[in-house]
């Protein structure tokens, strides 16, 4: 009975320290660094930290990078991901909508118009993946260096004195 109860208040207190690194899987969703919870939602996956509701992202892997980058202060990296997400949902809704027109369309000269039209918005979107792929490895670099300072420059911390 005492070794439960020893074991017990060793995991809350071994729990309590790693939990500010903990990324877990429960019912809701996923619970992020103790802070923020990633939400499945019928758009797409909606992050709420404590009790305000963040926004909502395409994927599990920008609304992670957004909490990575939001738990290091990298607000600008933060905010970036945010707003690209959303502009590359609204773009590919976009894309769809105009692409299911073009192709009802029993009209060949306005199909070939849809399409020639989509061919720019394709390219806005292939941009907007690469820039938010950029954004999500900037948030990996920023997990990664906090895990292990190991991209930390190391220098000395007094200046480089002589005798002269």
């Amino acid at each position: 009975m005492k070794s439960d109860q020893e074991f017990e208040r060793l995991f809350h207190q071994e729990f309590k320290n790693i939990s500010p690194n903990l990324i877990w899987q429960s019912e809701d969703g996923y619970e992020v660094f103790g802070h923020y919870q990633i939400q499945p939602s019928l758009p797409g996956y909606r992050v709420v930290c404590g009790i305000t509701e963040v926004g909502t992202f395409s994927s599990t892997r920008t609304a992670l990078s957004w909490c990575i980058a939001d738990k290091n202060h990298d607000y600008n990296t933060a905010r970036e991901i945010l707003r690209t997400d959303n502009k590359l949902t609204a773009l590919k809704n976009d894309i769809q909508t105009r692409a299911a027109i073009g192709d009802r369309s029993r009209d060949p000269g306005l199909r070939e118009i849809i399409l020639t039209k989509l061919e720019s918005k394709i390219i806005q979107k292939k941009l907007l993946e690469n820039q938010l792929n950029k954004y999500v490895n900037r948030a990996k670099y920023i997990q990664q260096r906090g895990f292990n300072n190991e991209t930390a420059r190391t220098g000395r911390s007094q200046p480089n004195t002589t005798s002269r």
